[in-house]
């Protein structure tokens, strides 16, 4: 156990190390290995602090006060640092990995206090009868909370994961709720701001994106799907699904500014102040695959305008195991994602000529392609916002609770 314990003790130093070149060099492609080694020993310093965490069952002697503090750390690391939101960006990682690294190296600073041999644990540290019957009640009535707690941590931490990957970043999913962020790319006096988007949120989030944006020279490329031969059958509004969270859509707010059309987008820009322009940057529903079209008329059919949304849910579920396959499934996300991806990025060329600041305010999952494509214009990340869109503090859950009574 002592040598479990020492190797817990090295993969935390490790971790850290690692951590501060990861942050370093992952804007360098030529570098992915520095993370692949850091996320290898964070996982081990995880799983081996677990097992060492069982041990305090069965072995006295492992010294509480030296580890315990680490547990803490991780604990603390795996939900973000929460409440700390700067150690959320890129540098506020960095300061994370060096305050660990510093914390590490205190705590092995005390072991070497307590034993005078060594940094790490030493057999001295561990002589006589290793089991108390005493310690293993006292520490399995403490697990039979900490373990629960840990698993649902281990659990929200893998969700909030995959939502960060699948997103590039563009969501993360932390104790006090969900947030969104946006990504600010600059060239020559140019920027392009990437904001990150969700269909349904606190009024407050919209507002305060809405109230970030600069008048002057700015250009907003709008999100939205047209329907100009009228193909949806069903009306594809998320209104009742925020009513019920108690939220409000997306719908309901929009960019101040004067709307042009596609041509205007050749012309001068006008010098005296006209506040920022918007451009429905997006397609029609006519460049959809027909199957994609049933998708969304089910969608907004059985889901979206769903008197109860379980119930809705269900029959939705219940009609795509009949209808969608896994080529359905291929096709629908290319009219979603891709095919729409590629219909602003084109209008980015002509953008950047006019004007100063494009904005791209578009869904999350839009955000890693179009991202890929800025960076190949050799745009650079120059800053990061992070707005809470969801408060899990503020949601009603009584109005939520009885939808599932609604559905029995």
């Amino acid at each position: 156990m002592r040598k479990l314990a020492n190797l817990f003790l090295i993969l935390f130093i490790a971790s850290a190390v690692t951590g501060i070149f990861h942050i370093l060099l992952q804007h360098y492609e030529t570098f992915p290995v520095a993370t692949r080694i850091h996320r290898t020993l964070w996982g081990a310093s995880l799983i081996s602090g677990f097992l060492v965490y069982l041990g305090l069952g069965f072995n006295c002697h492992l010294p509480k006060r030296v580890l315990i503090p680490l547990f803490l750390w991780l604990f603390w690391s795996l939900v973000s640092y929460w409440p700390l939101d700067y150690f959320t960006t890129d540098w506020g990682r960095l300061i994370a990995y060096v305050a660990q690294l510093i914390f590490g190296a205190v705590v092995l600073k005390f072991n070497f206090l307590l034993n005078n041999k060594g940094l790490l644990l030493v057999p001295e540290q561990f002589s006589g009868p290793a089991f108390s019957f005493r310690s293993l009640v006292i520490f399995s009535l403490i697990s039979f909370i900490v373990i629960p707690a840990s698993l649902l941590l281990i659990l929200f931490s893998a969700v909030g994961g995959i939502l960060e990957k699948s997103t590039g970043g563009f969501v993360q999913l932390r104790p006090d709720g969900l947030y969104m962020k946006e990504k600010v790319y600059h060239l020559d006096g140019k920027d392009i701001r990437l904001a990150g988007m969700i269909h349904l949120g606190q009024g407050s989030y919209y507002a305060d994106l809405i109230a970030s944006i600069p008048a002057e020279r700015t250009l907003i490329l709008a999100e939205g799907v047209t329907d100009e031969t009228g193909l949806m059958r069903y009306e594809f509004s998320y209104g009742n699904i925020a009513d019920n969270f108690g939220l409000s859509a997306q719908e309901q707010f929009h960019f101040a500014g004067r709307r042009i059309s596609l041509s205007e987008l050749t012309q001068p820009y006008r010098e005296r102040y006209d506040g920022p322009h918007v451009l429905a940057a997006d397609i029609d529903l006519q460049q959809f695959d027909p199957r994609s079209i049933e998708v969304l008329n089910a969608i907004a059919r059985y889901l979206l305008n769903a008197e109860s949304l379980v119930k809705g849910y269900l029959e939705f579920n219940r009609w795509a195991e009949e209808n969608i396959t896994v080529d359905t499934n291929r096709v629908l996300m290319y009219d979603l994602i891709d095919k729409r991806n590629q219909a602003v990025i084109e209008l980015l060329p002509q953008a950047l000529e006019r004007y100063d600041v494009v904005i791209i305010p578009w869904g999350a999952l839009h955000m890693k392609g179009i991202e890929a494509a800025v960076r190949e214009k050799d745009f650079y990340l120059h800053d990061t916002y992070l707005r809470r869109s969801i408060s899990f503090f503020d949601l009603p859950y009584s109005r939520i609770l009885r939808q599932f009574r609604r559905a029995d």
